[in-house]
């Protein structure tokens, strides 16, 4: 090849790798996070507890309004939950980030789901929640119709059956009572988990939930091929993303539909989760 043509080829093959990269991180910080998908998961029941089968539930977490994530950003992920017309709403946390002022507008970001929804809207706190100040937060989503649950346990009536949501506080800050919570139950209930943080699934099986829906890993925000994610949060970096069995129960962890620093996604888009109870699992 004469030199001339070897280094054109060297040119080009650098530009190329340029733009792609550019267009990759532009694409990772404008357009990914505000591109939510609408995931469908399925919870087995327990046998005692197969009345409540078919009940739907929408699973909403880590909204993080903020800087790097406004109400108009979550548009789209909110709208994709409302129009399933969900029984029950659930939220999982970290609605605000780095201020208390961005309370109301999570409040308000939220608040559209809380009008579908016949069985209500509960959510828990999350790491970011009691940064920005638990109690602003707290009364931002009451005043939307949103009960927040801090180691609280409430007990919903379906209509078919009663199920109680076990709305455990967020580790990281270490505000947690999972035994406190789930002490509030008569025995032998339908129980699901509604925890921030993933990675103490163990005791929520232990204290008798059959099922736990958990954010707070983003899915890792950021994967890369080969690797996974770079960076994971304390307590979430053993249960990342998806469904898991543990011990008897399952467990479910959202990506989450907003995004925290560096504000991008790269393979792990947002997402809104609409959670369908279904029959006992047959061995």
């Amino acid at each position: 090849m004469p030199r001339f043509s070897f280094w054109r080829s060297v040119f080009w093959t650098f530009a190329a790798g340029i733009v792609s990269g550019a267009s990759i991180g532009l694409w990772s910080l404008s357009v990914a996070p505000r591109r939510p998908r609408l995931e469908r998961v399925t919870l087995p029941l327990p046998f005692p507890q197969e009345r409540l089968t078919g009940l739907r539930i929408g699973f909403l977490t880590d909204t993080h309004i903020g800087p790097s994530f406004s109400p108009a950003d979550l548009i789209r992920a909110v709208d994709l939950l409302r129009n399933e017309q969900p029984d029950l709403i659930l939220m999982g946390g970290d609605f605000a980030s780095e201020s208390p002022r961005y309370a109301e507008q999570a409040a308000d970001a939220v608040a559209p789901l809380t009008n579908v929804a016949r069985l209500g809207a509960y959510a828990v706190l999350g790491n970011h929640d009691i940064e920005c100040g638990p109690k602003k937060v707290s009364a931002a989503l009451a005043a939307k119709g949103v009960r927040v649950l801090r180691n609280e346990a409430v007990a919903v009536d379906t209509g078919r059956g009663t199920l109680w949501i076990a709305g455990v506080d967020e580790v990281t800050h270490f505000n947690h009572d999972a035994k406190g919570t789930f002490a509030q139950i008569p025995p032998a209930e339908a129980i699901l988990a509604l925890w921030h943080e993933p990675d103490l699934a163990e005791q929520a099986a232990e204290l008798g939930a059959f099922a736990q829906l958990s954010g707070h890993t983003h899915g890792g925000q950021v994967r890369f091929p080969f690797i996974g994610p770079l960076v994971l949060p304390r307590f979430g970096r053993r249960f990342v993303r998806g469904k898991f069995p543990v011990d008897g129960m399952t467990l479910y962890v959202s990506r989450g539909a907003g995004v925290y620093r560096p504000p991008v996604r790269f393979r792990c888009p947002p997402e809104v989760t609409l959670v369908t109870l279904g029959k006992p699992e047959v061995c």
